[in-house]
């Protein structure tokens, strides 16, 4: 007993050194999380539950008082009694949000639900905070996850019953694990990689594809010989998961999966500047005055003949739209489909419109926007320059490809689909390290600048 006194007293003796980094750090998560859930508790969201969100909560409720997976409306339609089963939305939200659904869904629940959201989000920040500083001088780090602190659009999000703050969450956690598998040499790292990024896509589709460029890529940097092998590890991590849902779909539905989404993505990205034959009325909705949409996308084949079709028309204005117009849009500002600014649903009050850390913080993020946007363009064209002419480390130059390679990915897909701003909010976070890339870079000629002694060539 005396002896584990004598420890106790030694440790509590020992003086911690804390790098004062981490003091930053930590009133960067304080900002982040008291935006975050100040604006949880101060928004009042009209009509939360509607459109997607409601597709979210009929799945969340059928599944929790049927057992049964299924947008069957058994909330309106009382007299249903039993849902039918679908696959039209990826499962890991609906699931997330059936743990705090009482068995019919009530304004308490969606508390709940967007005070955890809150705390999810904060999280990311730090999690932005560990993926930047692996590759970027702590300062930039800091700049970064500050960045991502203070995102209107990041905080807003929590809000509402969509998938934009988890699925951020398993994004961001994801690129971490991949970062991290890189310099771990044991297969367990690379198996939760694999299930962060099957829990990733099956938060939001558009992530369920990034395994083959991801595997690519990391072959391309491992090399052939140990490479695939510990591809093969990520992929069986992925599988797992992502087998789990086509392996549920194939059982009760009789097919892998429901494209509808996507079909209705591929084609609703035809109409140019997301306008009806250049209607402003239509704007952001062009499909709901077409008469011909449900007869043009109800197969791949009619999308890729649509598609075809007004190619051959006007050429010259379908490439400017999806080469120019589609990439501009998708990095916009303001949310389209909603009231505008950084809202997806309207709001009856904000702390946005009152409080002045809001305020301000909304302020500064919308004025450097569009400089930020050029910055990570600028950051993604460094990453892929030379070491010898970047001066960048090896580590450095794998983490800044590896993010880059997902921006690009996530802009590919979204020029083949519909590019809502709103489906621009999950990469802000990525946004804004991509964006500390030049400045780091700049910063450091300028420090090998300032340490040459002058005349020297």
């Amino acid at each position: 007993m005396q002896d584990l006194s004598g420890v106790v007293k030694k440790l509590l003796g020992t003086k911690w050194y804390i790098p004062r980094y981490v003091y930053v750090l930590m009133a960067i998560l304080l900002v982040a999380f008291d935006l975050r859930i100040q604006s949880v508790v101060n928004t009042v969201v009209n009509a939360p539950v509607r459109a997607d969100a409601y597709e979210y909560v009929l799945y969340a409720h059928n599944l929790k008082k049927y057992g049964v997976y299924s947008r069957t409306d058994t909330i309106a339609d009382t007299e249903q009694a039993t849902p039918v089963p679908d696959a039209k939305r990826t499962p890991v939200y609906p699931l997330f949000i059936s743990l705090f659904l009482d068995r019919s869904p009530t304004m308490d629940n969606i508390s709940t639900i967007t005070r955890l959201q809150a705390v999810i989000s904060t999280i990311t920040v730090l999690l932005v905070f560990l993926i930047a500083c692996q590759f970027l001088p702590i300062p930039f780090a800091l700049m970064a996850s500050a960045l991502t602190a203070i995102s209107p659009h990041l905080v807003t999000m929590n809000i509402y019953l969509l998938s934009e703050t988890l699925f951020t969450f398993f994004v961001v956690l994801t690129m971490l694990l991949i970062t991290k598998s890189a310099k771990n040499s044991g297969n367990s790292m690379r198996i939760i990689t694999g299930l962060a990024l099957g829990a990733a896509g099956l938060t939001h589709p558009m992530l369920l594809y990034f395994i083959v460029p991801l595997l690519i890529y990391l072959l391309y940097c491992w090399g052939w010989n140990p490479g695939w092998k510990k591809g093969v590890v990520i992929l069986a991590g992925f599988s797992i998961l992502y087998g789990a849902w086509i392996g549920r779909n194939i059982n009760t539905l009789g097919v892998p999966g429901d494209n509808t989404l996507m079909l209705a993505a591929i084609r609703t990205g035809v109409y140019v500047d997301m306008m009806y034959q250049n209607d402003p009325n239509t704007y952001g909705y062009p499909y709901r005055f077409d008469p011909r949409f449900e007869n043009t996308s109800r197969d791949l084949l009619s999308v890729i003949t649509e598609i075809g079709n007004r190619l051959s028309e006007s050429p010259v204005e379908q490439l400017r739209w999806y080469l120019i117009g589609k990439p501009y849009t998708l990095w916009s500002w303001s949310n389209i489909e909603g009231p505008g600014d950084v809202f997806v649903y309207p709001v009856e009050s904000t702390p946005y419109r009152y409080l002045p850390q809001f305020k301000a913080t909304h302020l500064f993020m919308h004025a450097t926007h569009w400089v930020l946007v050029i910055l990570m363009v600028g950051g993604i064209i460094v990453a892929w320059i030379s070491p010898r002419l970047s001066g960048f480390s090896e580590n450095t130059v794998f983490v800044a490809r590896a993010v880059s390679i997902l921006l690009l990915y996530h802009l590919s897909i979204m020029i083949i689909g519909f590019p809502l701003p709103r489906y621009a909010i999950p990469m802000r976070p990525f946004l804004h390290i991509m964006a500390m890339v030049p400045l780091a870079l700049v910063a450091k000629w300028l420090m090998e600048m300032r340490f040459v002694p002058l005349g020297k060539s």
